[in-house]
């Protein structure tokens, strides 16, 4: 019974470290610091206009 126990506990913690949380896309278009999905960003606008898209996993498009 113990081994089939750790055996059930064994594949539930690989399932569990297998499930990554999907992070949802983010349009940032004014000066702003912060974190996304874990990751830190800065984005300075001076002037006229600009954005920046952040992305699952720490990728950015501009």
């Amino acid at each position: 019974m113990k081994q089939k126990t750790t055996v059930l506990l064994a594949i539930i913690m690989c399932i569990t470290f297998l499930i990554v949380p999907n992070v949802e896309a983010r349009t940032v278009t004014s000066s702003e610091i912060g974190t996304h999905g874990g990751y830190d960003f800065e984005f300075w606008v001076d002037s006229g206009s600009g954005s920046m898209v952040l992305k699952d996993g720490g990728t950015f498009s501009c």
